[in-house]
């Protein structure tokens, strides 16, 4: 049976809830991801930012303040006012089978990994592609 710790991502991009909007976009960009995961001191998940909740708040943003303020606004913006406080974790145990069914019911973009309360990685529909990829390479 292979498990969720077969696929996870462990070299993560974690952010703190202070850490500004600005700082989460930059990252977003560098690293070509769209989902960070949001930890605590004691590196607990406490929350995930996507994508589309940075631009969602980036819009309110700029609703709000009119887009010459919005690189100042996001900025001033700690990601705890952006982020989803209400996220699903994954232990490194659980089977991939039943974390590929959560994706496909739930059309999340990525699974925080945690053992003990702490994050240990990541898991994304991306990796299951991989993995189908690599798989089909394997069958010819």
């Amino acid at each position: 049976m292979r498990t969720v710790a077969d696929l996870m991502i462990t070299n993560l991009v974690t952010l703190k809830e202070n850490d500004s909007l600005a700082k989460a976009k930059a990252l977003m960009q560098e690293k070509n991801i769209r989902n960070i995961p949001i930890v605590n001191d004691d590196n607990e998940c406490v929350g995930m930012l996507t994508q589309r909740e940075y631009l969602r708040h980036a819009f309110h943003l700029v609703s709000q303040f009119g887009t010459q303020q919005i690189s100042k606004k996001e900025q001033q913006t700690p990601i705890a006012n952006a982020m989803n406080k209400d996220i699903l974790t994954v232990s490194p145990d659980t089977d991939l089978d039943m974390a590929a069914e959560f994706f496909i019911e739930n059309k999340y973009g990525s699974l925080p990994v945690t053992e003990n309360n702490k994050l240990v990685g990541i898991i994304t529909p991306v990796d299951f592609v991989k993995l189908a990829h690599k798989m089909l390479q394997e069958s010819k």
